[in-house]
């Protein structure tokens, strides 16, 4: 058998061990991309960081295997093994993002591993983290005290407790579907992307990469107003039946045209040659 096939038998039974070995770990993230609204754009990170790895394949004959990369596996496997024995799925997948990492850098050599350092990390945003509900709980807070206030000085009388708004004529309650957790994380994903693609210095990458958070927020909260305005001037049923999914989708992608349009102002205009 040539080499080119010794190399493709590896390579499968490599990919057979890995899929025995974190099944449970990929069934339980299939089950919270399903269920956990907050990261149901997971199937689609595996996808972007697949092509994207595709475009920065390495040319040629340029892999140079390197023993480094066996420090890789090592930690990814004891991650997955730390993982299994607190009983965190999370830590496995993470892990198994550095056994992926350690494969690339034993087979292929420094100059793969440096190509798909972005693909192999940008898959850390499909892995659910356990501060997340935690942090929506209080976006929740936050966004029913910001949206309150801004009613008031528009001549709405609104009480804020906890995540409840009480109006004149009606009580709203901020839930998880309005904490703005689920529009963080997907616009998160979206400037990544965006900050990787774009050509321009690292740091006013990094600054679009960071604008995400409080571009997010501001959205949100800005929403959640307008559920309030709506609320008061027309009635509950109209701001929970009708406003309320359209206004989502509207914001959400106010807050992307802003993304780009700051990534614009930075001087991020470009894509990359090398994509």
């Amino acid at each position: 058998m040539s080499k080119h096939g010794w190399q493709t038998v590896a390579l499968v039974a490599i990919s057979a061990l890995l899929l025995l070995l974190f099944w449970s770990t990929f069934y339980w993230l299939w089950w919270n991309w399903r269920t956990n609204e907050y990261y149901s754009h997971g199937p689609l990170i595996p996808l972007v960081a697949g092509y994207l790895a595709w475009r920065r394949r390495p040319q040629g004959n340029s892999s140079s295997p390197s023993n480094w990369g066996l420090l890789g596996l090592g930690g990814g496997l004891a991650g997955y093994l730390a993982g299994m024995a607190l009983r965190a799925p999370f830590l496995s997948a993470l892990a198994f993002i550095v056994v992926l990492g350690g494969l690339v850098w034993f087979l292929l050599g420094d100059e793969a591993l440096r190509r798909w350092l972005f693909p192999l990390a940008y898959l850390i945003l499909a892995v659910p983290l356990p501060f997340v509900d935690a942090f929506a709980t209080y976006l929740q807070g936050l966004t029913a005290q910001a949206a309150t206030a801004l009613a008031r000085l528009l001549g709405v009388s609104a009480i804020s407790e906890g995540g409840r708004i009480t109006l004149t004529s009606c009580s709203l309650v901020v839930g998880a579907p309005c904490s703005g957790m689920r529009s963080l994380v997907a616009l998160l994903a979206l400037a990544a992307v965006l900050a990787y693609l774009l050509r321009g210095f690292w740091l006013r990458r990094g600054i679009l990469l960071g604008l995400a958070v409080p571009l997010a927020v501001v959205a949100n909260v800005v929403r959640v107003l307008s559920l309030l305005l709506v609320a008061d001037r027309w009635g509950e049923d109209m701001a929970l039946r009708y406003w309320h999914t359209f206004s989502g989708l509207m914001f959400f992608m106010a807050a992307l045209g802003l993304l780009i349009g700051a990534g614009w102002g930075l001087g991020c205009r470009e894509i990359r040659s090398d994509i």
